[in-house]
């Protein structure tokens, strides 16, 4: 997350910025495509939240080290945000919405903090389009062990495909959609990722202790990745979705 940035996650929603802007970024992380919000609405304000207090904090300091001052970040839950009514021009969300259980209740909130005429911008990725080569039954057995943790934890892996609905169903107008292809430059930096998380589910999720797996399965769906990633023909695109919508 540390390597994410307006350009090159953002982009879609460049256009829709001008200075002065009061915006919000849900689900913020350590605040690296946040700040490039901060620096594209200065001098607006930037109010990053996000529920992981270690992400929070992690992002005062990159703020401080490139000298933005106009960016502030709080922890918080996007089923009850902090924030009066109508209180920002523009919110952005990347990469929340595909770990939300309620996503419909998440978009009433925020409706209600959003001014009237405000925008939404919302990326996420969508499992269904993902492009993997070269695949081996052990490969596929990890990358569909991962998607479905993601549904254990009562995620939606494709709901890239579900946005544009999810924001006229919430009741925003003039939306519009796209769909991008994001390649790892570094494969694996993406499969160590990956193949951490599936490690740490015994864990984090209870894993083994429930019945879902047990240790030599993980060890080998971890091992798949990792091999992979080392292999000279490896590939591996992710599709990701992007929507725009305004509130009335």
């Amino acid at each position: 997350m540390a390597k994410r940035s307006l350009d090159t996650h953002g982009a879609f929603f460049k256009p829709y910025l001008r200075p002065g802007m009061k915006l919000l970024d849900c689900g913020c992380g350590p605040g690296t495509i946040t700040l490039g919000l901060a620096k594209a609405i200065a001098p607006g304000t930037l109010t990053g939240i996000d529920r992981e207090v270690s992400q929070i904090r992690i992002a005062p300091e990159n703020a401080f080290i490139q000298g933005i001052s106009n960016a502030n970040f709080l922890g918080g839950n996007i089923y009850a945000l902090p924030f009066w009514d109508n209180s920002f021009d523009a919110i952005f969300s990347h990469a929340l919405f595909e770990h939300l259980q309620e996503p419909a209740q998440a978009l009433r909130e925020l409706w209600r903090v959003l001014k009237p005429g405000g925008i939404v911008g919302l990326r996420s990725p969508d499992w269904g389009g993902f492009l993997i080569a070269p695949s081996t039954p052990e490969l596929e057995k990890a990358f569909s062990y991962y998607k479905w943790l993601q549904q254990q934890n009562s995620g939606n892996p494709d709901v890239g495909r579900e946005l544009r609905a999810l924001l006229r169903q919430s009741g925003f107008t003039n939306i519009q959609a796209s769909a991008s292809y994001q390649c790892s430059e570094s494969l694996s930096e993406a499969t160590e990722y990956l193949a951490l998380r599936i490690e740490a589910s015994a864990k984090v999720d209870g894993a083994i202790e429930k019945g879902w797996t047990d240790e030599p399965s993980l060890t080998e769906r971890s091992h798949a990745l990792r091999e992979w990633s080392q292999h000279p023909d490896g590939f591996f695109a992710a599709a990701w979705c992007e929507v725009v919508g305004w509130k009335r």
